[in-house]
């Protein structure tokens, strides 16, 4: 299940992010502004490993990788699913019922 979430939102560094993504504001960008992961609420630190989801929200790895683990597919935050339909988990079985003639 995990190779659905490193495909869908891989692994990179807080600080390769910050440098790369051009969404984010100057005060962001020159670290004087601390961004905080939702789940845990720690500050993110240059060393550390993130994901960013597809609506822009980012987290540390290892907290998105428990939160999806616990059945989630959507953000903590927005609440956007990040996995396409056909990624999600199979739904059971609806067996229709039964109608009795008689």
């Amino acid at each position: 299940k995990i190779e659905k979430l490193n495909q869908k939102a891989p692994n990179q560094s807080f600080k390769s992010w910050r440098e790369k993504s051009e969404d984010i504001s100057s005060s962001v960008k020159q670290g004087t502004t601390f961004v905080v992961c939702a789940i845990c609420l720690e500050t993110l630190q240059e060393d550390d490993t993130i994901r960013l989801l597809s609506c822009a929200h980012i987290f540390h790895s290892l907290c998105l990788a428990k939160w999806f683990l616990k059945r989630h597919d959507t953000c903590p935050l927005c609440k956007a699913c990040f996995m396409s339909s056909s990624e999600k988990s199979p739904k059971p079985l609806q067996i229709p019922e039964r109608t009795h003639t008689r």
